[in-house]
Formats: structure tokens, sequence, C-alpha cells
């Protein structure tokens, strides 16, 4: 070919292109169209390519005949690559597809920057991302050309189009720079690709450097991760893909599917999943270049019929040709019908050096090695593997270093032998090396993973703790692991585990929450956390039981920017602060995903919930439901304790009680929450701030609290000073209330006033009116009209399934529909089955009253009619009491609340006869009896009603920790028995009280009450600078903190769940978490006591501390 020629009119083209208008541009194009042809037409002549060498010798059945032919095939190269090399810069785009790369002034700008290496094309988005690939797609190379990622994308799981393709029989690469800058592209999903499959399908002579991938990709020939087919030197550094790579054909790849000469892989992992029919790696399914410190923690497995010329699967590649593979590590199972090994499944020619293999097993039929299936003239040195891996199921003994099997490499009484650590743990190489632990990478994103296989240790996790291949919990061991590794300091960020099975912690007693605890270091500690993603996949988690009164409790106690979701568990949860069914206490960004909880859960103080005790900050809790009890001091949620962020799609049918204030049937303190879409069943108690939906809302300036679209059917809602509400106990500023409805007969008590307020509009505190009538929530029940869940965004999209049974509620699972509760108000026919009664020699002036509680609220005026029974007479109803000897029927009608019309009702029992007394009848009394129910008090022998018909008050019970309130009529101390009325029936009283959370001290005196229980102390209180200062283990201890002495250092450290207090005597400035805080009067030690300053402790505790002056006493109220 005569290039001078060639020159002279490639110079002559460019010059008249830079000298002509660019309207004429047009003109010269037809110009260089013609010389493309003829240059075509030239090349056209020239040998064949190294690749169609390869599609040659693979076609040869005979093994000898492959070795000689690729000996041949060695010493010929890429003759069309070698001549671009020598052109100037036009002549070689002159020589490229009629789609030139060249780019002239007039170029639309598709991308922010101007694509140098100063000042790069910029990556924004998915839509960048995707225009990108339309680009290249469409013929635009963008060689010399720099791009950058700004931001974390997304794909969504929607099908992609791999930057670069095969248009026809045209191949179309990216020759440009693609910086990801340590960004992640998650969900990439290629479900059917052809061939070149990958984020970028074919390269050429590009660079693509510190991209994270992470997805699905299923492709034909030639399929990576990151790129498919990496042609003409072609660089790919510091990238990760964390997935699956599959398909059929050959060329499959973690990182890259095929790499020609001159390529390089550096400073990646894989860790998943790779498989195909042939050349299947870790790293690489086919190479030529350099593969460099990198690893693979992926399954790696070729499918196809075993052939002469091999199948070929291997740890870091599949079929390394003439191959440079240094510095890099392998675990996983690796499978091939024949040549498969640890790191390659064939070494043709090439390096393998530095390389340690960790695989589980490697199997196939023939050529199958530790670290080399197949060797053919490469020169291994230097390569280790674990002494543990099998061969078809077999042990196999070690070669020396440079051969295929390698040198063996030990984990013995948890520790590596030395080899790994010559290798990687050189400080100026690209490692980080953990010792006894798995090296990884510096200056590379994704989620790394320094644990040692399972298969090595016995301890651990099957799987790869990626979102496509989680680590496995599969039982009641690995839970436990989990919570021993988390607790130990481990976050798992970002990493994904899956429940494969039920699991039963029956023998276990005292569940270890899975984060929560404290874990001290020399000078500081941290309360251990879990910020990873955790799937139940509907498995069941059965007799959860945690008795520590302690913070953060819960399946998990303490979880931040985790997501746990689709757990399942029953159980009795107990703690003090931050205790949940699922989670106790949750940071920011955290999800709670279709999970539900069945029990009870118990808190000593506040922020306790059926689902979650207390969430943060752009935290979702969505599809979730409570089923049970959930009682705490306050902050007390069927949901959650204290909500922040959203809570959506749930429900709790659960009895709510906070000992003090703050309770909801949802949620109770609420502060920048949005509750939409859920609906709560049970009672709810607290001593105020009491509601349905929500105890209180509350938020801070610039953000705002919302209860939408929520049903509240609590049969009651109950405190004891004030704020109770059918929906929000009460609202503060920044909030609103949109469409709410709640039942019409909830109950509302006040300080044992019972109310029933009429249902005002659907945005205030109590919501619009709904009914139960025939087993079915309605909102007109003379036109038997039911409420229209879906309408409420009760939907199936939000995850709703609406029941046609009676009787039923919607239900987050399909089929699984929860009772609606026993509330008020039966609905029944007049005339049938009318209560009935007998009496003898009846008298004058018999009354029916009403007794059965939750049937009929005694406040509604009923009308009370009578007849004999079985009379056959039509009209025989009458106002009249009774006053002949005889059977008769009673009926009861009560006026309908609201806009219904009356209606009749009958109560099928509990209908009494009682005779009025009166001074003058002289008429015998009858006599009954009150038995007295302490719950857990001491016993009170039972009582009969004087000649007035009452009951005298017995002596008050006594209860170790608790102060007897008084004696309810109820089981659910709602209404306090008035002993100064008359006892009309035999009776049982419940006796209530509250616990005796009082330390009271005299100054002087020994004695001290804890909780109502007198102890004496070795050593009296004493006043100090006007502070009372005490050996303050007993009231610590007390108030649920723990106490140690530390004699060296003369320190007394104070710790309460979270908070620790340091105090060193002598010192006047104490540490609380770290903070310094300026004391009135030091610590200080008298005859082998230390005194430290009541109040401070106390009150950092979390207790009330108040002086008498004149008793001279300190009252500490936990």
């Amino acid at each position: 070919m005569n290039w001078k020629k060639w020159i002279s009119i490639a110079a002559a083209v460019c010059l008249a292109v830079t000298a002509v208008p660019m309207r004429a541009v047009a003109q010269e194009e037809l110009v260089q169209e013609k010389m493309l042809e003829e240059i075509k037409e030239e090349l056209k002549e020239e040998p064949k390519e190294e690749k169609e060498e390869k599609e040659e010798k693979e076609e040869k059945e005979e093994k000898e005949e492959k070795e000689e032919l690729q000996e041949q095939s060695d010493e010929k190269t890429e003759p069309q690559e070698e001549s671009k090399k020598g052109l100037p810069k036009g002549i070689s785009l002159l020589m490229g597809e009629e789609n030139s790369t060249a780019v002239f002034e007039n170029e639309t700008a598709d991308f922010e920057g101007e694509g140098t290496a100063a000042n790069p094309y910029k990556i924004q988005n998915v839509d960048d991302l995707k225009k990108l690939a339309e680009k290249v797609n469409g013929g635009e190379a963008y060689e010399g050309k720099h791009f950058k990622l700004t931001a974390n994308i997304d794909l969504k799981n929607e099908e992609w189009t791999p930057i670069g393709t095969l248009q026809g029989e045209e191949v179309r690469p990216f020759q440009g720079t693609f910086d990801g800058d340590g960004y992640q592209i998650t969900n990439l999903k290629i479900s059917n690709g052809g061939q070149y499959a990958g984020l970028f399908g074919h390269t050429e002579g590009a660079v693509i450097k510190s991209c994270n991938v992470t997805g699905k990709i299923n492709g034909y020939n030639y399929t990576g991760g990151i790129v498919g087919y990496a042609d003409a030197n072609t660089k790919i550094l510091n990238c990760s893909f964390q997935g699956n790579v599959k398909g059929k054909g050959e060329g499959r790849g973690g990182i890259v599917g095929y790499m020609s000469g001159g390529g390089e892989v550096s400073g990646c992992f894989v860790t998943g999943t790779v498989t195909g029919d042939k050349e299947v790696g870790g790293i690489a399914g086919y190479g030529v270049g350099t593969i460099k410190n990198c690893y693979a923690l992926a399954n790696v497995t070729a499918t196809a019929t075993a052939t002469a010329t091999g199948v070929n699967a291997g740890g870091i590649a599949g079929y390394a040709y003439g191959v440079t593979i240094e510095n890099c590590y392998y675990s996983g199972e690796v499978s091939a019908k024949n040549y498969a090994g640890g790191i390659a499944g064939t070494a043709w020619r090439g390096t393998i050096q530095n390389c340690v293999s960790l695989a589980e097993s490697v199997s196939g039929s023939d050529y199958v090695n530790r670290i080399a299936g197949y060797n053919y003239n490469a020169t291994l040195t230097n390569n280790y593997a674990w002494d543990g891996t099998t061969i078809n199921g077999n042990p196999v003994s070690a070669d020396d270093a440079g051969w295929v099997n390698g040198a063996a490499l030990t984990y013995t009484n948890g520790e590596l032998s030395e080899q790994f650590s010559d290798i990687f743990k050189d400080t100026d190489s690209a490692w980080d090396f953990t010792d006894n632990g798995l090296p990884i990478l510096k200056n590379v994103g994704g989620v790394q993973f320094s644990e040692l296989p399972k298969c090595m240790t016995g301890v651990g996790f099957d799987g790869f703790g990626i979102k496509t291949n989680p680590y496995l919990i599969e039982d009641v061991e690995d839970l436990k692991l989990l919570a021993e590794k988390v607790n130990s300091g481990e976050t798992y960020t970002n990493k994904y585990f899956k429940q494969t099975a039920n699991i039963d912690l029956e023998n276990e007693p005292n569940w270890t929450p899975i984060g929560g605890t404290v874990i001290e270091h020399p000078s500081t500690w941290e309360i251990s956390v879990f910020k990873g993603n955790y799937d139940g996949d509907g498995y069941k988690i059965t007799n959860l039981t945690t008795t520590e009164d302690s913070n953060h409790v819960g399946l998990f106690g303490k979880v931040e920017d985790a997501t746990i979701q689709n757990c399942n568990i029953t159980g009795n949860v107990n703690g003090y602060n931050y205790v949940g069914g699922i989670v106790g206490g949750v940071g920011v960004k955290t999800k709670i995903l279709n999970c539900s909880f069945q029990g009870s859960v118990m808190g000593e103080s506040d922020c306790v919930g059926g689902i979650v005790g207390e969430t943060s900050a752009e935290c979702e809790v969505s599809g979730c439901f409570a089923r049970g009890k959930v009682e705490g001091l306050q902050k007390v949620g069927g949901i959650a304790g204290k909500g922040v962020g959203t809570i959506k799609n749930c429900y709790a049918l659960a009895d709510v009680t906070a000992r003090d204030r703050i309770a909801g049937g949802i949620a109770g303190g609420t502060y920048n929450l949005t509750i939409e879409n859920c609906y709560y069943g049970g009672d709810v108690l607290a001593k105020n701030y009491a509601g349905g939906i929500a105890g209180v809302m509350d938020s801070t300036s610039g953000s705002s609290t919302t209860i939408k679209n929520c049903v509240s059917l609590a049969e009651s809602v109950t405190a004891g000073i004030n704020s109770v509400n059918r929906i929000a106990g009460d609202e503060r500023e920044n909030t609103s209330l949109t469409n709410n409805h709640s039942y019409n007969r909830t109950k509302l008590v006040i300080d044992g006033e019972i109310t029933y307020p009429t249902g005002g509009a659907e945005n205030n505190v109590n919501g619009a009116d709904v009914y139960i009538s025939n087993g079915r929530v309605m909102t007109d029940v003379p036109n038997q009209i039911l409420f229209d869940w879906d309408a409420n965004d009760f939907t199936e999209e939000n995850g709703w399934s609406i029941p046609t049974e009676a009787g039923k509620l919607p239900s987050l699972r399909e089929g699984e529909y929860p009772n609606l509760p026993d509330l008020p108000s039966k609905d029944l026919t007049i005339d049938q089955a009318p209560q009935h009664f007998t009496t003898k020699n009846i008298g004058n002036g018999f009354v029916v009253k009403v007794t059965s509680e939750g049937t009929l609220n005694e406040s509604i005026e009923f009308t009370k009619e009578y007849r004999l029974h079985d009379n056959d007479t039509t009209d025989a109803w009458t106002a009249a009491v009774p006053n002949t000897a005889g059977t008769y029927d009673v009926k009861i009608t009560r006026a309908a609340d609201g806009d219904i019309n009356p209606f009749a009702c009958e109560i099928p029992a509990g209908l009494v006869l009682t005779k009025k007394r009166s001074s003058s009848s002289g008429a015998a009394t009858q006599t009954y009896t009150a038995q007295f129910d302490t719950n857990g008090g001491s016993a009170v022998d039972k009582v009969k009603t004087d000649k007035n018909g009452k009951i005298e008050r017995p002596a008050d019970p006594t209860k170790e920790g608790y102060i007897f309130v008084g004696w309810y009529s109820d089981s659910k101390l709602t209404k306090p028995f008035d002993f100064s009325a008359e006892l009309t029936a035999n009776s049982t009283l419940y006796a209530k009280w509250k616990e005796n959370n009082e330390i009271i001290l005299t100054i002087g005196s020994r004695k001290i009450s804890v909780f109502g229980r007198e102890i004496k102390n070795d050593v009296a209180p004493k006043i100090v600078n006007d502070r009372t200062m005490l050996p303050i283990r007993i009231v610590a201890e007390s108030l649920g903190g723990t106490v140690t002495w530390n004699g060296e250092l003369q320190r007394v450290t104070i710790q309460k769940g979270a908070d620790v207090i340091l105090i060193t005597i002598g010192a006047d400035t104490a540490y609380v978490n770290g903070t310094a805080v300026k004391l009135d009067a030091a610590a200080f030690v008298e005859n082998g006591r230390t005194y430290l300053p009541l109040r401070f402790v106390s009150e950092t505790l979390g207790a009330q501390v108040v002086w008498n002056e004149a008793e001279k006493t300190v009252t500490i109220t936990k």
C-alpha cells in the first residue's frame, strides 16, 4: 500500500475542511467517503486477524494439532492494528468506519462539560448514562474524550442496552475514558442480551476506571459485569462487579468477557456467580494481556460438553492466553466438564505468579487442579492453594509453588500460614491486609469482605453477602453468629443477609439482640449497630424472648441505614428504653418493610413499639403489622413508640399502655412523621396524651407531622388527666389531619369520666364516624353502605387485600384476614329471641338495669318495654314495669348515634332484676358478696353486703414495689368502685396499682426507702457545699445503672444503657458520654467510702430529684 500517497491526500482533505465554511462540509464528506472505500479495498488484502486464527485453532479436534497451530499463531500479529499505530492521527480517522470519530466544531453538546481530562463530560443521572449508550451505539465512539460519573445511579432493574454494540455486522465501540469516580451503578439488568453484554458491550482502546456495578447480566458470547468485549489495549482499572453474570456461548467473566492483546485489568474485584458454556472466569472469561491485583469471591461454572480444547473455567480467568496473572486471589467453587483451575482453567503460555486460591472445591472430568487446570508452556511462580481445597471431592497433595496445584497454604488454630501475608501485606501495594483475614483493595468502591470463607474457618455464613448472592441465615446458630459479629463491632455496611428456614428460639431464653450493646475501647466506647440488609424471606422466627433490663432491645437492638424486611416474629420482648418487636432503636435512613410481630412488647421506660421502639430521620416503616400487647412508661405505640419519617400501610391490633404518658394505636410520639393508610384496633391507655392513631402530633420548625387516610377502631381510649381523642390525643404546631375515620362507639375516658363524642370532619382529632353493623365497617347503617377501604387508599397497589367475608379486616397477606375486634353495639333484630326472665311474687317496683359492659352504654337513653313470655298478642309490649308473677320478655331500644335512624338491639346477657328500695317499704334486702382480685397483691377476704346493701371497705392490700391506687369494678381498671353505693349483684373488685418508683433518703439517716422497700445503708448521706453526697452504688443500681471502681485511676464509672458517667476523686469536672460537666462538689473518699454528688448522678441517669428542706429528705423519682 502506498502510504505516502494516502498521507498527502489526507493532508489535503484536512486542509480543505478547515479552509471552507461549514456549509461546504457536505461536499468534502463525499471526497472522504470515496477515499474510505479505496482504503478498505486495499485493507481487504491484509492477512487474517489473530481472532480468526483462534477460531480456526478451536475447530481442530486433536490436542497435538491445536498445540502446533498455536505455536504458529504466536508469531503472527494483527496487521490492521499495527498499521493503524504507525499512522498520523488524521489518517487513522480516515481508516475508521463511515461514522468517523472526528468531532467538528458544530457537534451538539449532549453532556455538560468539554470532554477533556480537565473538564470531562459529566454523567449526572440515568438519562445521561442512557444518552451515552445511545450515542455510542449510533456510531459516536468518543475517541480521546473523557466522561465522569458524578452521582450514584440506580438503573432500577430496567432492561439495559450496553454502551457499545454490534449493529448488524458492524461493531460500534466506545473508545473514550469513563471514570466512575467511585460511585455506584446499581440494579443493572440485561435479561436476554446478545453478543457483547455488560455495562459496556464493546470497547476499543478505552479506559474504564473506578466504576462499581451491581446487577444481573444474561448475554450470549462475550459477556462481563463491566465490559463484554475489551479490544485494542482497553484498560479496566479499580472497578468492581457484584451480582450474577451468565448466559450461553463463550467468554463470560465477572469483570470482562473477552480481553484482547494489550488489555489490562487491575485493582478489580468480583463477588457473586459467573456461569457460561465455555471460557468462564471470575475476572475474565478469555484473557490476553495483564490481570493483576484482583480477586474474585464467586462460584464459577462452565456448563458446555467437554471438548479436546477444553471447556475452561477458572477462579480468575477461564482461558488465559499469553496472560500475566499476578498478585490475585480467589475463593469459591469452580466447576467445568474439563480444564478447571482455582486461578485459570487453561494457562497457555504467559505467567501466573504470586497468586493464591482459597477455592472450596474444583471439579471436572480431566485437567482439574488447584491453580491451573491445564498448563501449556506457562510460567507458574510462587503460587499457593489452601490445603483444604478438594478436587472432585477429594483432597490433593500440594505441588511446589511453581506447578499446577501450587504449594500448600494452611489455616490452623485461627491463623493463616505466612505465605498469604508475604504476597499481599506489602504496604506499598494495592492492598489493605488484615491479619488472618482476606486482603481488600485500596481505592476501589463497592462492598468488600475481609472475612475468611466459611469452608476454611468452619464459622461464618454461606453466600457472598451481596444482593444477588446474600449471606444465608439457615438456622439459629447463624442468627446467633450474626448477633455476635455485630456486637463485636462488625456493621455489615451494605451487605445482604437472607433467612432460608423457620427458626425457633425456644432454647434461647434470653436473646441477645443484633446490635445495641456497648463496645468498650481503651479510651472510649460505642454502641454496636447493624448497617446491612436482612431479608427474612417470609420465614418465621418463633419464641423470641428477651429479659434483660437494657436499652435497644428486639430481634435487632440498634440499626442504621439498614433494611429489615419480610421478618415474621412471635415472642415476648422485655427491655428498658428503645424496645420493639423487630427493632429497638433505628438510626437514619432505615427501612422496615413487610414485617410482623405477634406477642408482648414491654419496656420499663421510653420508646416502646410493637414493631420498632424509635425511628429517626428519613426512616420508613411500611407493610407491617403487630398483634398482642405493647406497654411502656411513655411514648408507646402499636407500631412505633416514637416515630420520625414515615409509617404507611400498617396496622396494629394490640392493647397499648403508657404507664405515664403518650400512647397511640399506631405511634405514641410523632415528630416530623407521616402516618398514612393505617388502621388500629384495641384499647389505648395513658395518664395523658392518648389517641387511637397517635398520642401526640408534634414537629420541628420547617417540618410537619401528618396523619391521613387512617382508621381507628379502638374500643376505648383512656387517660387519667387530659388530651384524649379517637385519632390524635394532642395536636400541636405544623401538623395536619386528612381523611381519617374512627369508630363512633369508641369510649373516651378522662379521669374516670366516660364520653362518646360525635365524630366530626375527617380532618379533626376524632375523625369522621364509621359504624359496625353485621360484622362490617359502615358509613351508613340503615342503607347498609360499607366503608370503602379502596377509596381511602387501602389498595392492592399499596399492599392491601380487602376481605369479602363479614367479621374480617383488611390484610397485608392475601387470605390471612384478621378478625374484626369484638366491639360494642351489636345490631340485633327487635323481636328475635328477646331476653326473658322469671319472677315469683314480683311485687311492685321492679326495674331492669343494663350491667353488661361493652354492649350498651348506660349514659345513652334506653326505652325498656315488657311483655309476658309466649304471649300471642302482637301489641303486648308495654312500658309499665311488671307487678305480677310470670315469665317476661324485655325489649330495649336506644336512639341511634349521629344521623342513623332509631333502631332496636337486644342485650344477649347482663339484664338483672333490681328491686327499688324505699325507706317505707320494709321489704327484705337480698345479700350479695364482693370478692377481691388483688392483681398480685396481698390477699383480701370476701365481704358481704350489710342491711343497707353496701360493703365495708377492706384494709388496703400491699404489693412490693407498688403503691395501691384503689378498687375498680372492671378488670380493665377504668371504673373506680364507689363504696358508698349499693352493691346490686355478686361482684369482683379489682386492685389497681402504680409502680413505686421513688427512692427517699434523709440527711443523717442510714435508712433508705427504695421503691417502697426499706434498706439500711452502711453510711448516711451528708451535705457538702450545699450538695447531698452519698456512696452512690445503691442509688445508681436502683436506677438501672452499673457502678465500677478503678482504684489505680481513682475513678468511678457509672453506666446505664448508652450513657456513661466518669467521675474522678477530687476532680471538679465529670464526663458524661465524653462531654465535660462542671461539678458543684467534687467526689471524695472518707473512711474507705466514696461519696459522689447525688443530684448530678441521679438526674444524669434520667431521674427527678426533689429536696424537702423542712424534713431534710431527698426524693428521687425514677
